[in-house]
């Protein structure tokens, strides 16, 4: 090794191996302010990764929250849509119980009218009325019988109105209802007035009489 190399190489050596000259090499102002840059940066660092984990900790906070509430909003629609689908199907079983029921109905009577519009008893010769008649009372009875009993049980059902009123009780009402009364009123008393009048005057001249 060349001796310019050596010489300008031992102040190292002597600084290595001595400790004084090693501490008063890390105590210097420059090596001080390096050190004290270095820990500016780790302390940034350290408060950028603190920071980071606090966001993250909230995110992961709300994050929770938001599936707390996600989860419970999920169980009540999901508890009421299975409810309604409950009533529902209820509902339209319901109504395809009442369906069948009331096409058995409309089949009876079907077969009812097509029984009693074969009597025909205006055809009926007058030697077989008796026995013509023995034999259509009881089909017309059951017909009859049938259905009241028919509209006395479809008074129960949900889904329609059309067993709540039998035919011809409209008209019954109306018959006798207060309009009906009050026009048979009027039509008595306008039949009865000439009456009245009449026995009023003989009543006058009988009393004008006498006095």
């Amino acid at each position: 090794m060349p001796i310019g190399d050596q010489t300008q190489r031992t102040p190292y050596r002597q600084m290595e191996l001595n400790p004084e000259a090693m501490d008063s090499f890390m105590h210097t102002p420059e090596r001080m302010l390096e050190q004290a840059e270095r820990l500016r940066q780790q302390a940034e660092i350290f408060e950028q990764q603190r920071m980071e984990s606090e966001t993250l900790s909230r995110e992961l906070e709300e994050n929770t929250m938001r599936k707390t509430r996600f989860n419970d909003d999920l169980n009540e629609v999901g508890q009421r849509i299975h409810n309604a689908v409950r009533r529902i199907s209820r509902d339209m079983d319901s109504m395809e119980r009442e369906h069948q029921e009331m096409a058995q109905v409309c089949e009876c009577f079907k077969r009812h009218l097509q029984i009693l519009s074969s009597l025909q008893p205006q055809h009926w010769a007058p030697e077989t009325v008796k026995e013509r008649l023995r034999e259509a009372l009881p089909k017309l009875d059951r017909a009859d019988n049938d259905f009241h009993e028919a509209y006395a049980c479809g008074r129960e059902y949900r889904h329609t109105s059309v067993f709540q009123n039998k035919p011809g009780e409209e008209e019954a009402k109306e018959k006798f209802g207060a309009k009906h009364l009050r026009e048979e009123m009027l039509r008595g008393l306008a039949f009865h007035l000439p009456l009245f009048l009449l026995l009023l005057i003989t009543w006058g001249i009988y009393a004008l009489a006498s006095s």
